[in-house]
């Protein structure tokens, strides 16, 4: 199951899949020749974005469906069902649940305090850190502490890029993610 969703994230990545994903009938060769989506999902629930359905008698019903709302995408899979209707079923409740009680955090990307550089043309460089984004659950969203640790200096030559600390992102003291801190010029 952890495979299908690392795949299934990596696949949703392209947001061209989802313009196949998502439809639930179509017809080929002129209109002679009728298809439907088998993730009944894609007609019935509010956000779906596909994406695989498929059946072994070994493997049981399975289900790799993705839904979107906001600026939350989740992933649910199911595996071994014994009916379509209960793989479904499943699903559902799985995405139910992450909705109501996940959101995406997302900080936006800012300049952070310049470091010295040793030896430089310039006395300091610089820094700035990207957006940082990760899923919480919806009680923590006020509880996010931040915390920056960074180089007292740095030696010339410095490239743009250049890694010179991290901010740490943590609820109740466990982190929940990093972030690093760079250089944001050259000094030569």
């Amino acid at each position: 199951a952890r495979d299908i969703a690392i795949m299934s994230r990596e696949l949703l990545k392209h947001e061209k899949v989802t313009d196949y994903t998502t439809i639930w009938m179509d017809t080929i060769r002129n209109g002679e020749f009728g298809l439907t989506n088998t993730n009944r999902l894609v007609r019935f629930y509010r956000g779906i974005t596909g994406l695989k359905t498929g059946y072994t008698s070994e493997a049981g019903y399975c289900i790799s469906a993705s839904a979107k709302r906001d600026n939350t995408h989740l992933i649910a899979v199911i595996m071994g069902a014994e009916s379509s209707d209960l793989r479904n079923v499943s699903a559902t409740k799985l995405l139910d649940f992450g909705f109501a009680n996940y959101s995406v955090y997302t900080e936006k990307g800012s300049k952070t305090e310049p470091v010295r550089v040793y030896g430089g043309e310039k006395d300091t460089v610089a820094t700035t850190y990207d957006e940082f984004k990760t899923l919480v659950n919806k009680s923590n969203i006020g509880k996010i502490e931040t915390k920056i640790e960074m180089d007292e200096y740095v030696e010339d030559p410095v490239k743009n890029g250049d890694v010179v600390g991290k901010i740490i992102y943590s609820v109740n003291g466990e982190i929940i993610g990093e972030a690093p801190i760079f250089c944001a010029e050259d000094v030569g």
